[in-house]
């Protein structure tokens, strides 16, 4: 029986997905899209989910579209190429939108739509031997893919965003730390422990609070600052009424409260 192309781990309120085509670098295929959609399927029906970890399996986080799978040099069926491009759109807009924030840890290489899946979660942390490869123009394909176009000029700015794309540029770890592209370089084999304890302290936060947190970053990106601050000011009057924040602020009044009778 062949291995499930897309396994999904779980440890605590953690969940783990990692692309599972090592043999094929991880790459986009037929059947990886199906699969990556019914583990999206099933975080998003888990409540008890708190932080989602998104990583590849051997040496390479992915290597995009699967040159044999999703592309040939004859004639194709236009139907068939637009249904499964619109199916990797779908994934990166659903990684984008969990309610559970998102690490992407970036094992080795991650070329075209493989880069978007990275950027499309909340935060990407890095192994040295980490890369993004823009180079569409090898495969005459353009940067319109799989939302490079658009995540990307938000990440770095779209001047740089231009000269990645049309240049058809690669931007190692350091590089990509520079840009914005990564929040943390670690060596490679110290990457796994670094992303489940960044997943780990962000699941012992407040999960309401890490969720409105997350719906105010994606929205600010789209509106201006009166509009973001009004939207804020509705998830925040949320955040209050909420029995995490009731608890959590009683906590901490108690410990503060015996802070001071000690030094008292």
């Amino acid at each position: 029986m062949a291995e499930a192309e897309v396994l999904l781990e779980r440890r605590g309120p953690v969940a783990r997905i990692v692309l599972n085509r090592p043999g094929r670098r991880n790459a986009l295929g037929l059947r990886l899209l199906p699969a990556l959609h019914a583990v999206l399927d099933t975080v998003e029906g888990d409540a008890g989910v708190a932080c989602v970890i998104l990583t590849g399996r051997g040496p390479v986080f992915c290597a995009g579209g699967d040159l044999d799978e999703i592309m040939s040099p004859e004639a194709t069926d236009p139907e068939q190429e637009l249904a499964m491009i619109r199916g990797y759109n779908r994934v990166v807009s659903r990684i984008a939108r969990l309610d559970a924030p998102v690490i992407a840890a970036v094992n080795g290489p991650a070329a075209g739509g493989g880069a978007a899946l990275a950027m499309a979660c909340d935060i990407a942390v890095a192994s040295e031997t980490a890369r993004y490869d823009f180079v569409f123009e090898r495969v005459g394909l353009s940067g319109a893919d799989v939302g490079c176009a658009w995540l990307l000029p938000r990440l770095v700015g779209p001047m740089r965003a231009s000269h990645l794309l049309l240049a058809g540029r690669s931007v190692t770890a350091q590089e990509g730390l520079a840009l914005g592209l990564f929040a943390e370089v670690v060596p490679a084999a110290e990457l796994p422990e670094v992303a489940l304890g960044l997943a780990d302290r962000i699941a012992a936060g407040p999960q309401r609070a890490n969720k409105l947190t997350k719906l105010a970053l994606r929205r600010g990106m789209h509106v201006d600052l009166d509009t973001a601050l009004e939207y804020e000011a509705y998830l925040q009057s949320f955040a209050f009424r909420g029995d995490e924040h009731k608890r959590r602020l009683t906590a901490l009044r108690q410990r503060l409260t015996k802070g001071t009778e000690h030094k008292g």
